[in-house]
């Protein structure tokens, strides 16, 4: 986003063709750009981020995460060392519709999991 910001800015100063020359992106892209201006800068302007309140995908199961974190926070606790097949277990033991999906999607929904709780299996070993 601060890419297609600063384009906008150099297309108000030099204009659309030779931006898109300079910088060797399409002039329809540009142009795209130029047209849809006022939403790259009211993203700017809103707290210096570039993606709304409230957007991204929203949880698919909200309860499961909750149950995951207190088992989690269980686990540190005791000092057992949390890795990615223990996390599956738990979920198979929490949802067991699970066991039809592959572990190795699994293994994807932890990384995330961890990722959007702020976790790192680096964090938990001992």
């Amino acid at each position: 986003m601060q890419f297609k910001y600063e384009c906008i800015k150099l297309i108000e100063i030099i204009g659309i063709n030779k931006t898109s020359k300079q910088l060797g992106i399409n002039h329809k892209c540009i142009k795209n750009w130029y047209l849809n201006r006022r939403k790259f800068t009211d993203l700017k302007e809103y707290n210096n981020i570039y993606r709304l309140p409230g957007g991204g995908a929203k949880l698919k199961y909200p309860k499961l995460e909750e149950k995951m974190i207190s088992f989690i926070q269980k686990c540190r606790e005791i000092g057992i060392n949390i890795t990615y097949n223990l996390i599956i277990e738990e979920l198979f033991l929490i949802q067991p519709e699970f066991k039809k999906k592959k572990r190795n999607s699994l293994k994807k929904w932890c990384y995330r999991f961890f990722k959007r709780n702020n976790y790192s299996i680096k964090k938990f070993k001992n």
